[in-house]
């Protein structure tokens, strides 16, 4: 079965995050490379996105495109 991704390995993505401790919430911005795809019939595709500090899957509408990943032939 062919799935059309709306974000493809190697697209440069950015979401936002949140780090709860006992004293705050902060709120940041986190920027990476698609690295994985996984299709979820019952709810919004996920992708795996490479950050400098770790991977995070992360769901469609949360990300945002920053750059396409060009394919070379």
């Amino acid at each position: 079965m062919k799935v059309d991704f709306e974000y493809q390995l190697g697209d440069l993505v950015s979401f936002k995050s949140r780090r709860l401790t006992e004293e705050y919430i902060d709120d940041f911005v986190l920027t990476g490379i698609v690295i994985d795809q996984r299709l979820v019939f019952t709810a919004d595709n996920k992708f795996l996105v490479q950050t400098p500090e770790k991977d995070y899957w992360v769901p469609r509408p949360s990300l945002t495109l920053l750059s396409r990943a060009k394919i070379k032939t």
